[in-house]
């Protein structure tokens, strides 16, 4: 088990995730960061979610990505110029007009056939104010790819941020950050000898665990496996790789080559209150961790 470390940021105001996502990697910074490489090229996060890890290492260059478009969209909203001012201003209106009438309206807007007509910042600022608003800040879709999740029957919220999103806008604006939508074997192609990919994929269910729909499609052993091939492929280029994960017998085994490190955090979202608990998961590496960076197999 990697040591917890204390990180004395000073006085560097770095952006913050401006979203709840399930599986969010706060509770773990600690422990990817004791793991992360010491030096590294390019920075690739193909399953971003709510950037945590992003965000606390701000890299200069960067390529992220995620397979859900309305993250994405946010992403390029927040770092657009054009759109950004007029995101915020939408995210005011909605703060101000919320209520569970309001709410229930603004979930359904993705039934109406122009949905995808829409505005990109009015996109945007649906899908912030719902996860600001919703049960627990899930974010699930049905086999439709609707958003479906419950209101949290809040009175009052506070959906944003502003400082924090001026901080995020500035980061991707001022250093090289690329926002991508693909699928992670896709995103991670161009990735080369020396550079930095960190996997947070959707987790290995087991039996006893409940499965949340981020897409329409969901991950299955299929796409684990087929991750799994392209850990194999970029650490064959040189390429630092680190993977969180489910403690599954089926990762164990699959990644039984590679260093696995045991991790755990609580985790605050899910889909029964009674769910939420302390939970073992996996950081897998293809290098010594603690002694960065020696590529090969885990003894």
């Amino acid at each position: 088990m990697v040591e917890k470390i204390i990180k004395d940021v000073g006085q560097v105001e770095k952006p913050s995730p401006f979203v709840k996502w399930a599986g969010g990697k706060r509770k773990l910074l600690d422990y990817l960061n004791a793991l992360k490489p010491r030096t590294f090229g390019e920075y690739y996060e193909p399953f971003v979610g709510a950037g945590a890890l992003l965000f606390d290492l701000t890299p200069p260059v960067a390529t992220i990505s995620d397979l859900n478009d309305e993250l994405i969209n946010i992403y390029k909203c927040i770092k657009s110029k054009k759109t950004y001012p007029v995101l915020l201003t939408i995210l005011e209106q909605h703060e101000i007009s919320h209520s569970e009438d309001h709410y229930y309206k603004t979930r359904g807007i993705d039934r109406e056939a122009d949905y995808r007509n829409r505005s990109r910042a009015e996109r945007a600022a649906r899908a912030i104010y719902l996860n600001k608003t919703c049960f627990n800040g899930l974010y699930r879709v049905n086999s439709n790819g609707f958003f479906n999740v419950p209101s949290a029957k809040k009175t009052s919220v506070k959906i944003y941020d502003l400082e924090n999103l001026k901080r995020l806008h500035k980061y991707l604006n001022k250093k090289r950050v690329k926002i991508r939508c693909c699928d992670f074997e896709r995103a991670v192609k161009k990735a080369s000898e020396g550079d930095f990919v960190y996997f947070d994929p959707p987790y290995d269910q087991d039996e006893n665990q409940s499965f949340i729909s981020y897409t329409q499609v969901p991950f299955n052993k299929l796409d684990q496996k087929r991750l799994f091939d392209t850990f194999c492929s970029l650490t064959e280029k040189g390429v630092l790789v680190m993977l969180s994960n489910s403690d599954t017998p089926y990762i164990r085994e699959l990644y039984s080559n590679y260093y696995i490190h045991t991790a755990y955090a609580y985790r605050l979202i899910n889909s029964k209150a009674d769910g939420r608990s302390k939970v073992r998961e996996l950081i897998i590496t293809n290098y010594r961790g603690e002694e960065n960076v020696d590529l090969g197999k885990n003894n």
